[in-house]
C-alpha cells in the first residue's frame, strides 16, 4: 500500500491565462467606467425639486395691469399698474 497516495497537494495550482484586471489601475479604470453611468443615476435622485415661485404661472410684469399686489410679479401694485 502507497501510503503517499493520501496526502494532499500542497503545490500551488497554476492557471494557464495570466491574471487579468488585478491591478491597482484596472481596479481604477473599471470604477472610472462605472462611475460614467452612476453618476447621473446618482444626481438625479438626489437632485431637490425645484420650488415654483407662487406667481410666476400668472403673475404680469412691470407695467402690466393689476388689482392687487399678487398680480404682479414684482408684488407690488400701484394703482392698477405692477411697478
Amino acid at each position: 500500500m502507497n501510503d503517499h497516495a493520501h496526502e494532499p497537494n500542497i503545490e500551488p495550482q497554476r492557471s494557464a491565462a495570466p491574471p487579468t484586471g488585478t491591478g491597482r489601475r484596472a481596479f481604477m479604470a473599471d470604477v472610472g467606467r462605472k462611475a460614467i453611468y452612476i453618476t447621473p443615476i446618482v444626481l438625479t435622485l438626489t437632485a431637490r425639486p425645484a420650488v415654483a415661485s407662487p406667481h410666476s404661472a400668472s403673475c404680469k410684469p412691470p407695467g402690466g395691469s393689476c388689482r392687487i399686489n399678487s398680480d404682479c410679479c414684482s408684488n407690488n401694485c400701484d394703482t392698477n399698474v405692477c411697478l
